[in-house]
């Protein structure tokens, strides 16, 4: 069989075509998860970061919500285990981050953004790779926690033999005995019946978390002093992270960074004021009630330094505080 000059010369002219045009890479798509709704701040902000990782990538990074997704526990070890790519979270299961809920310990989230950037941040985050093969991206928060109770209290001392719901947070049930309360653990989507059927006489998160869930609604007051700092840890699995190119992960990072102080930082202070303001319209003028802080720090101060000392050791408890 002959080939003639035509058909030859279209024949080159397709296999150099097909190796002179590149072909359109795949889009990296990537499943975010968290415990909460849409209307948290903090997936109010993952919704922006992938939106403008998207763009910036021009569709090659491509993260999905998947929101209402279960306990924080369960999320931290799907990550582990690869079903879900990235999470943010305030369940982490690891003292070296866990220390840092004890109340009055952490100024605020700026405050625990440094401590986060500095060497106590570098040994949780090696502790979170160590335990779930996990890469830390950074904290932030939906806004500091608040203590949240079904009926009113005059001092701290009212809180004696109150059952109070806790995060799964080594932390806050010392926290809470500190001060004579019973930490009583309920799942997170099982606290609004608790507290409407009396299970727990209040609970501690984010304000904002409470206000999102309407866990408002069954539990009627809330402490206008800061209960500890919620921050919130960003992490992705490393066999994820692995699947973007060098050139994509600087892109995430950067991105992260440049929104991150808006976000996750700047952004919780300046909500508490709002989320203060909507619970008083929900449940009153008295509803947001003040204890007297100076005796919280009093109290915490001990059990602070006590837990920091254990977990990281001498000389760090200070080291913590004056970041």
């Amino acid at each position: 069989m002959t080939t003639t000059r035509r058909r030859l010369g279209a024949g080159a002219l397709a296999t150099f075509a097909a190796f002179a045009t590149p072909a359109r890479a795949q889009a990296v798509r990537l499943r975010y998860a968290n415990a909460s709704n849409e209307q948290a701040l903090t997936n109010q902000f993952a919704a922006a970061f992938a939106n403008e990782l998207r763009n910036r990538s021009n569709g090659a990074i491509d993260i999905q919500l998947v929101l209402n997704a279960g306990s924080e526990q369960s999320i931290v070890e799907s990550v582990a285990l690869g079903s879900i790519d990235m999470a943010l979270s305030g369940y982490s299961g690891l003292p070296e981050f866990d220390v840092l809920y004890v109340p009055a310990l952490l100024k605020d989230v700026a405050h625990g953004d440094r401590v986060f950037r500095g060497p106590i941040g570098q040994r949780a985050a090696e502790a979170l790779q160590r335990r779930y093969r996990a890469r830390f991206i950074g904290g932030g928060s939906a806004g500091t926690f608040a203590l949240s109770l079904r009926s009113s209290a005059s001092s701290w001392e009212d809180l004696r033999n109150r059952k109070i719901r806790v995060p799964p947070f080594e932390a806050y049930p010392e926290a809470v005995r500190r001060l004579g309360g019973v930490p009583t653990p309920v799942p997170f989507n099982e606290v609004y019946l608790a507290l409407q059927q009396g299970v727990a006489d209040g609970l501690i998160t984010v304000l904002n978390i409470m206000l999102a869930n309407k866990f408002h609604e069954v539990s009627r007051f809330v402490v206008a002093s800061d209960f500890g700092v919620g921050m919130d840890k960003i992490f992705i699995g490393q066999r994820s992270w692995a699947r973007l190119s060098a050139e994509q992960q600087a892109l995430f990072d950067r991105t992260f960074r440049e929104m991150q102080e808006d976000w996750l930082i700047q952004r919780p202070m300046r909500n508490k004021a709002n989320d203060h303001a909507a619970w008083r319209a929900a449940n009153g003028p008295n509803s947001v009630i003040e204890l007297d802080v100076a005796e919280l720090e009093r109290l915490m101060e001990p059990v602070a330094r006590a837990m920091v000392t254990r977990v990281y050791g001498h000389g760090a408890y200070e080291q913590i505080t004056s970041a």
